[in-house]
C-alpha cells in the first residue's frame, strides 16, 4: 500500500446544490486536487512529469460509493493513497470523512500517463511512481461493464456545445464536467426525493475545444444510464431514495 495524505476542508457555498449537499462533480475536482497536492510534496509535480518525460495523468476510471454527501459548511477530511499500480494504470483510492473519522464518501480511480504531443497513453516509469511507495502489481483490474450503445435507442437526447469554461489545464473536457451533463438530465422533481448512492465513470476518449457532445439517457428501474459521443464517456448513476 501507498503513502496517504491528507487535507482537511470545508464545504464552501459554491461547492453546494439546491439542497445544500457537495456537488459530486465538486468532490471529484477536490479529489484531483488533493492527489496533486500529494504529488507535489512527493517531487512529483504534473509540472516535474512533463519537463522530464513530456506526459500528463489523467483518470480514466471512477467508482463512488456514496454514504452520505457533505453538506454545506461541514468540516470535512479528504484523504488518498495510491494503493498500485502496473505497466499501464495506476490505481488509487479517495475517501471523504467527517469530524467523527466516519466515511461520508469512497472514490476508486484509476489513472494513466498520456503523452502531451500524440494524445496517446504511455508506459508507467517506475522513477515517477517510487515516491508513493504503492505496490506494483501484474494484475489489471476489471472495469465496469456498462449499457451498450444499442440499448440507448429509445433514449432522451441533448447535445451539449463544449465551451472554453468546460476544458481543463490539459486542454480537453475537465472529467468532472460530465457528470454535472448526465445529472441535469434526470428530472428535478425525481432529484428531490433521491440521491446518487454508486456512481461508475469511464473516460475513453478526450473531447477537445468546439466539438460537441451528444448525450444519451435511459432507464432501468432506479439507475440512469448514459452515454457520451458513442462511447467516449459513459455514466452509470444508481439512486436511492432520500
Amino acid at each position: 500500500m501507498g503513502i496517504k495524505y491528507q487535507q482537511n476542508y470545508q464545504v464552501p457555498f459554491y461547492e453546494s446544490d439546491a439542497f445544500k449537499k457537495m456537488r459530486i462533480s465538486s468532490l471529484l475536482a477536490m479529489s484531483l486536487q488533493i492527489s496533486g497536492e500529494q504529488s507535489t510534496a512527493l517531487g512529483r509535480s504534473d509540472v516535474w512529469v512533463f519537463e522530464r518525460y513530456g506526459l500528463f495523468w489523467a483518470v480514466i476510471e471512477y467508482e463512488l460509493t456514496i454514504h452520505r454527501l457533505p453538506e454545506f459548511n461541514e468540516k470535512i477530511t479528504i484523504e488518498t493513497e495510491a494503493t498500485s499500480y502496473n505497466k499501464f494504470f495506476c490505481y488509487r483510492n479517495f475517501s471523504f470523512l467527517d469530524e467523527n473519522g466516519e466515511v461520508l464518501v469512497e472514490i476508486r480511480s484509476t489513472w494513466v500517463l498520456m503523452d502531451k504531443a500524440t494524445r496517446k497513453i504511455d508506459r508507467v516509469l517506475d522513477e515517477i511512481v517510487d515516491p508513493y511507495e504503492s505496490e506494483k502489481v501484474s494484475k489489471i483490474s476489471r472495469p465496469h461493464k456498462f449499457r451498450k450503445i444499442d440499448e440507448f435507442s429509445d433514449a432522451q437526447k441533448i447535445v451539449y456545445p463544449v465551451s472554453f469554461s468546460a476544458l481543463d489545464m490539459n486542454g480537453h473536457v475537465n472529467n468532472a464536467k460530465y457528470y454535472d451533463w448526465a445529472a441535469d438530465m434526470v428530472d428535478f422533481e425525481f432529484r428531490k426525493s433521491h440521491q446518487p448512492k454508486h456512481v461508475f465513470i469511464n473516460y475513453n476518449h478526450e473531447v477537445l475545444y468546439g466539438e460537441e457532445i451528444n448525450a444519451l439517457m435511459s432507464w432501468e428501474d432506479e439507475v440512469s444510464h448514459h452515454n457520451f459521443n458513442d462511447g467516449s464517456t459513459q455514466i452509470e448513476i444508481h439512486w436511492g431514495k432520500i
